[in-house]
């Protein structure tokens, strides 16, 4: 056999295999057979990863519940089992260190298992798929954008916490699917320059809290910002171009931007009439690292001033010209929606309802000391 014709005809088996969703796992020197969600997102082989189903005493092919992955794109190292830090208590803004979770390689845009344990996903009802994020801000509430959900009602809509890889189930940690009671969005909010986005979604039943699925604490009033960085999460697109969103949440940090310096910016863009309201503010700016479509709603959290190791939600994921570019991208100010997100909690919520019936003032203090 002519060794070109050769080659082009195991490329057609392989093309063949590809085309038919099956999956052996080539060269075990370079790659391995893990769960899917140990194998780092666009991970790409040497050849396509594909799965032969109906060969199953072929030596390199994977078991059904495990596809191939190259050796540098393994998330946990093979043999290490991930903890929880349960030394510290379940008080809002902490995350879970990064020694104590899965190892991720390479990759600075993919959060690590149970690192942002505030960050919940919006899941339509009817097929459980995602479309946006929010926050936890209280055991039944959670914190996100009224552009995302103006056009849906509760029973549209599913909260899911404690979410981390979308395509498996075999996280350490659950998730918990929880329906919506309640939805209230801001009365002023304006679509046409994203002023007031924010809504909050009160929950049918309060989660509890655990070290995977905890709160975000929240800023005061009228907060003056340190610009320094902080994160965003979530699982939008990670580029504008790409076809579909992260299965495997990400986070990426980002610089807090002067407010000056932003509508600069903007105007550049949007006119010389556009003015920043008020109720916004900025992040961003840096090449290729930005929240982005499919992120509506997700929080933007920096590190307390008094207590590094925990965080406070800054911002909520609002708009931005593209994704990852020099514009800095443009969040709802928390700390200017605070009093509105106060009456709305002692208005709404069951759980804070529940605390006036009781003891009273010194059960209302703890219920908002995480907020």
């Amino acid at each position: 056999m002519d060794l070109t014709y050769g080659k082009l005809c195991i490329l057609c088996l392989l093309l063949a295999l590809y085309d038919s969703g099956a999956a052996p796992c080539w060269d075990f020197t370079k790659n391995t057979c893990v769960a899917r969600h140990l194998c780092r997102i666009g991970a790409v082989p040497e050849f396509p990863v594909f799965q032969l189903r109906h060969l199953s005493k072929v030596y390199w092919e994977c078991p059904p519940a495990e596809i191939c992955c190259h050796k540098s794109n393994v998330v946990m190292l093979i043999g290490q089992v991930p903890k929880f830090d349960h030394s510290h208590p379940l008080q809002c803004g902490h995350v879970n260190s990064p020694e104590l979770t899965s190892m991720m390689k390479g990759n600075h845009y993919t959060a690590r298992e149970a690192e942002v344990p505030w960050m919940v996903a919006l899941l339509f009802a009817r097929n459980l798929l995602y479309f946006a994020g929010g926050s936890l801000i209280a055991p039944d509430v959670v914190l996100t954008a009224t552009s995302i959900t103006e056009k849906l009602n509760e029973d549209q809509l599913v909260v899911r916490a404690g979410e981390w890889d979308l395509l498996t189930k075999q996280e350490q940690g659950k998730h918990e699917d929880v329906p919506i009671r309640k939805i209230v969005r801001h009365i002023a909010f304006n679509r046409t320059n994203g002023a007031n986005n924010v809504a909050l979604l009160f929950l049918k039943r309060p989660l509890d809290l655990t070290h995977h699925i905890n709160l975000i604490c929240l800023p005061p009033s009228n907060r003056k910002f340190i610009y320094k960085r902080c994160i965003v999460s979530g699982w939008g697109k990670k580029n504008l171009e790409d076809n579909a969103y992260m299965n495997v949440q990400k986070k990426i940090d980002v610089p807090l931007v002067d407010r000056s310096r932003c509508q600069r910016q903007l105007k550049g863009f949007l006119g010389t009439n556009f003015h920043l309201d008020n109720s916004l503010m900025c992040a961003g700016g840096e090449i290729g690292k930005d929240s982005c479509k499919g992120d509506g709603g997700s929080p933007l959290a920096c590190p307390l001033q008094g207590d590094p190791n925990r965080y406070e939600q800054v911002g909520i994921v609002n708009y931005g010209l593209g994704c990852g570019s020099a514009i800095p991208a443009v969040y709802t100010d928390v700390s200017k929606m605070r009093p509105w997100i106060d009456y709305q909690m002692q208005e709404n919520a069951v759980a804070y309802q529940q605390l006036n019936a009781g003891d009273g003032e010194k059960l209302r203090r703890e219920y908002f000391r995480n907020l």
